[in-house]
């Protein structure tokens, strides 16, 4: 498994895929903040201890936690627990705006609809004029 940032996450012992993503998308956020892991840990009242193991995925993040990791870092909590980088950087840029939502359900439900077959002339003489 790849990490956000392209690199090969550490193993913690006992670490499973799903806490080896979280935490290193935290710890990314956190960098990208240029926020230290004592720095946020000081932030949420919590030790640093903890956000480390939370960030090597030596332990899960319970729910609560990660939506105060979300807030403290300006963060969508949904954009911790996305595959990939460009899901979570599309998931932050929608959050919170009903606009850009509805914008992109838009788009993609203009996706899911089939291409035409052959294209109909007004199609192949608007594509020829450019």
């Amino acid at each position: 498994m790849t990490a956000p940032n392209g690199a090969s996450p550490t193993r913690a012992a006992g670490a499973n895929e799903v806490d080896l993503l979280v935490g290193s998308r935290i710890a990314d956020a956190r960098r990208s903040s240029g926020l230290s892991v004592r720095e946020l840990a000081r932030a949420l009242g919590w030790p640093p201890s903890t956000l480390n193991n939370y960030e090597t995925g030596r332990r899960p993040v319970p729910l609560d936690r990660l939506f105060a990791i979300a807030e403290a870092l300006h963060q969508p909590p949904a954009a911790f627990l996305v595959a990939t980088p460009e899901e979570a950087e599309v998931i932050t840029a929608i959050a919170g705006d009903i606009e850009k939502c509805l914008q992109i359900r838009l788009v993609l439900a203009a996706l899911d609809e089939p291409l035409p077959e052959e294209p109909t002339e007004e199609l192949q003489s608007k594509s020829c004029q450019r």
